[in-house]
């Protein structure tokens, strides 16, 4: 009877409503997912401490094609496009699926994102997470540098929280908690490796099959030991997810990754970002003094504000998450949480991806997904 009483909050039903969201990207027009799964109860009862058994969500891993080399590989359609360069659907001769990212080297603009791609790459190498998005290989020739990286089915965060909003649904506080706790870890281990991410947010964050999430996109990401006055006065990321001490071009580290959780936590909760205003002075000065208004959702726990409220801190110094993990382990709000078993993909996830479309492109943007392949382009990709 618990599992069932908590199972009424999983996704509280709302009626529909316009809500402020930031400008983003347009969803494509299909029938409305459906964003629930038959591990639900699962989920609430694993939450909650109940005796059932754990279902375990875990996927093999994915290897690199054993002949990797770019002819190896079927360009099957794109994927999406972004600053860097355009993103493909690949597979391997054994059917093995990856995403690659081709970034050409002799157009406008190419030069400056050069030091992006170069930077993401080196990174990505160092890192090994269940939560973050593998690099596999790397490719160059005379057009493009182009990177074989992890397909992820589900498409992006944003998509879904989208999807969830059009639907007039919201996220749950449990559902919340599984991404979020997921995240950690995978901030956790990106700083541990010495870096800071700076660009986490929804569009930087892809669905496995399986249905967890896994962080994308490290252009922006800087080594600890870079971080100096030079490199702090240049404003990097999206404003929305500015931390104040980024708003004020003063020197910062690694909790400012702390505070784009914080805001990402709210937005979940939400569906909007608590300082965003179409005036940039008075989305700063927010930023700088305002406190997050929690109005709106009277089927939250006190202690999940708590947890926006102290990753929100203007006081860098006093930011949760300044201890690393153990700050999170010890919060309120997380001592449910088993993280060897959240590492092991052990939860039941909120959303399967798998098998809920036989469309493997289903959760990315038409426009690309049907859009006829360039056969020119595509050879200037795989030319050796």
């Amino acid at each position: 009877m618990e599992a069932v009483k908590f199972i009424l909050i999983f996704y509280s039903h709302i009626p529909q409503m316009e809500v402020q969201t930031p400008v983003r990207m347009p969803l494509k027009s299909q029938a409305k997912i459906n964003i629930f799964s038959n591990d639900h109860i699962a989920w609430l009862n694993y939450l909650y401490h109940s005796n059932d058994d754990k279902n375990t969500h875990e996927s093999y891993p994915i290897e690199p094609p054993s002949n990797s080399t770019l002819q190896s590989l079927t360009v099957e359609c794109q994927l999406g496009q972004g600053a860097q360069g355009d993103i493909y659907l690949v597979k391997s001769d054994k059917s093995q699926k990856y995403a690659l990212k081709a970034c050409p080297k002799n157009k406008p603009l190419a030069s400056s994102k050069s030091t992006e791609v170069l930077n993401e790459a080196k990174i990505l190498s160092k890192l090994d997470n269940p939560f973050v998005i593998k690099l596999f290989e790397q490719f160059e020739n005379e057009n493009y540098k182009s990177f074989l990286i992890e397909f992820c089915q589900g498409g992006d965060l944003l998509y879904h929280m989208q999807r969830v909003l059009q639907q007039g649904r919201q996220f749950s506080e449990p559902s919340i908690k599984f991404y979020i706790c997921c995240l950690i870890l995978a901030i956790d281990h990106i700083h541990q490796q010495g870096f800071v991410y700076r660009d986490l947010k929804p569009e930087n964050i892809l669905l496995g099959e399986n249905g967890y999430p896994k962080i994308c996109d490290f252009g922006l990401a800087i080594s600890q030991s870079e971080l100096n006055f030079k490199t702090c006065r240049k404003q990097c990321g999206t404003r929305e997810y500015f931390s104040p001490e980024i708003v004020k071009r003063d020197i910062y580290g690694k909790e400012v990754d702390w505070w784009s959780l914080g805001i990402l936590t709210y937005e979940l909760l939400f569906n909007e970002t608590p300082f965003q205003d179409d005036n940039i002075f008075v989305a700063n000065a927010n930023i700088k003094t305002k406190e997050p208004s929690y109005s709106g959702r009277d089927d939250i726990s006190p202690e999940m504000i708590d947890f926006i409220s102290q990753l929100l801190s203007k006081d860098r110094n006093n930011r949760l998450g300044n201890n690393g993990i153990e700050d999170f382990i010890r919060h309120p709000w997380l001592d449910n949480v088993n993280w060897e078993d959240l590492e092991q993909k052990k939860y039941p996830c909120p959303f399967m991806i798998e098998g809920a479309s036989s469309s493997e492109t289903h959760f990315f943007l038409e426009e690309y997904t049907q859009k006829s392949l360039d056969i020119q382009l595509v050879k200037e990709i795989i030319k050796t």
